[in-house]
């Protein structure tokens, strides 16, 4: 969706906001086409955003406007509420619905001038912005079958609650066997739903700890490749889970499972356009770059086999050495580009080959390899080695629901933390899968939750949730034990001793099971009557 993004000062915000709707006149042309305004105060972060009413051509006499409210108002005319960007220069008078200030405020990065990402808001721009529309779905217990809503509601009235899964298995199983079977299997549900409860006060912590951290020292280190295909691994076992708990920006082998829609998924010319727009290919992919000292230039031998297996042409290699300034580009007889720069010296000869090497010709950044897998039912399902979420799901072809990467912090910026507590819950249940240990989902959901609860994604260790503990001692016994007491002791911090490791320290019960338990007996005082 085509905005008109701009640069502004906080005051005129201000009066911006005071206003509701208003006209704004500012220093620049906007298109017809655009109906929507987004302005930056701070050139990094974009935090305002207006629906465009209205655009016109902005004359001098309007500013009078201002000044003759009063007589307007008297005749019974309403008068327009005129602000003006800055004193001169004006093009333009924008009528602006109420200004409405964005909580987050969007990057700079998330708009698009072309093929590229505007990196600060300097000036205006009319730039390209990607749209969500988010509608409110009903609620969910109104999507629920009558049946199903109703056992649930009858065995929450005995203490029970039924998950919706087994309620809605439950109910297929009443209607396929009959009353008699179904309530032997809704007793032995219910039984094993109470055995599975967990005690008041129990240590779930711990006992998560105890239940990942044994099987892990299990797991054997090594990585784990795609049958046939060399150029697309992803990383498994241990060094996956550590990964995982650690929160690493990014992943040593970060990777993508990308779903067509059912319209494209069996359709192989739908695949092959797919591949070729999302994998990312340099020249150096394609092509031996030579560096010929005597006539100064650099020489492009294309390699015809690379370039029908990444279906890239010369005319694709041509149009993406357009951008390169301040150089000549020849293309020879037997095929070969050759490349000059206008400003012949070694140090030049040097830096141009080396831009060379990393000139995109095609794909998306951080795509480095794709591959099509077909699956049984006949669908594709593509591979990718490197990962690019937000822009793969841009894709018209891609099923935004299904397509996910290995890359959480990632999953979190571009789908929000819910989205990265399940796709920690899935990476590291998958992790322990692959090497046959049967953790159970609650222990990895504690870890998960940990996690993601202050509305980002923490690691586990120093940097995360054990370097944040409000307790001193139980800081202290984790990681650099003296930093910690020292800090304390200069600051006067004080330890309410409310965990486990800082009670164990102290050489007292913890605060968990029985020991969270008090037992206080106040005595019998008898009326003053008796």
């Amino acid at each position: 969706m085509k905005v008109i993004l701009w640069k502004d000062t906080k005051k005129n915000m201000d009066l911006l906001e005071e206003h509701g709707r208003v006209s704004y006149a500012v220093d620049f042309p906007v298109d017809e086409s655009i109906e929507e305004a987004y302005i930056s105060t701070d050139k990094k972060k974009v935090s305002f955003r207006a629906k465009i009413l209205e655009k016109r051509e902005y004359e001098p006499a309007s500013a009078k406007v201002e000044g003759t409210r009063k007589k307007s108002a008297q005749k019974g005319q309403k008068a327009e509420d005129l602000i003006m960007k800055k004193k001169t220069g004006l093009k333009t008078i924008l009528v602006l619905d109420s200004l409405e200030k964005l909580t987050p405020p969007i990057p700079a990065s998330d708009f698009n001038l072309g093929r590229n990402k505007i990196p600060s808001v300097d000036t205006f721009y009319e730039a390209e912005l990607d749209k969500v529309i988010i509608t409110h779905k009903v609620k969910y217990s109104e999507d629920i079958a009558p049946a199903v809503s109703a056992l649930i509601h009858k065995e929450m009235e005995k203490g029970v609650v039924l998950p919706l899964s087994i309620a809605e298995t439950l109910v297929k199983i009443k209607k396929d066997k009959g009353d008699e079977f179904f309530k032997k299997i809704l007793k032995r549900v219910e039984s094993e739903l109470e055995a599975r409860q967990i005690d008041p006060f129990e240590a779930v912590g711990i006992i998560a700890a105890q239940s990942i951290g044994e099987p892990g020292t299990q797991m054997t280190m090594r990585t784990f490749h795609y049958a046939g295909v060399k150029e697309v691994d992803v990383t498994l076992g241990l060094p996956r889970l550590i990964e995982i708990v650690d929160a690493r920006r990014t992943p040593s082998t970060p990777s993508m499972d990308i779903f067509l829609k059912d319209e494209y998924a069996k359709d192989d010319e739908a695949v092959s356009r797919v591949i070729k727009e999302i994998e990312n290919t340099s020249i150096i992919d394609v092509a031996d770059i030579i560096t010929d000292t005597d006539e100064m230039t650099v020489n492009i031998r294309p390699n015809k086999k690379l370039m029908d297996r990444r279906r890239i042409n010369i005319q694709d290699i041509m149009e993406a050495l357009d951008g390169i300034k301040l150089t000549t580009i020849i293309q020879n007889e037997n095929g070969d580009i050759e490349v000059k720069a206008q400003q012949e010296s070694y140090k030049r000869l040097y830096q141009l080959q080396e831009q060379l090497k990393v000139v995109n010709i095609k794909g998306l950044p951080g795509i480095r390899r794709a591959v099509a897998v077909k699956e049984r039912d006949g669908k594709y399902k593509l591979q990718t080695q490197g990962s690019n979420l937000k822009q793969v799901l841009e894709i018209e072809e891609v099923d935004a629901v299904k397509t996910t990467t290995n890359d959480i912090v990632e999953i979190a910026n571009v789908l929000g933390i819910e989205a990265a507590r399940n796709a920690i819950l899935k990476e590291s249940r998958d992790t322990l899968k692959e090497q046959s240990l049967d953790v159970d989902e609650r222990h990895l959901m504690v870890v998960a939750d940990m996690m993601t609860f202050e509305g980002q994604v923490r690691a586990v260790g120093r940097q995360g949730i054990s370097g944040k503990k409000s307790s001193v001692l139980a800081r202290a016994a984790f990681e650099i034990t003296v930093k910690h007491l020292m800090r304390a002791g200069i600051i006067g911090e004080t330890d309410s001793l409310t965990g486990v490791a800082e009670n164990i320290i102290v050489g007292q019960p913890i605060t968990l099971g029985t020991g969270a338990v008090d037992l206080i007996y106040k005595g019998y005082k008898p009326d003053k009557g008796e």
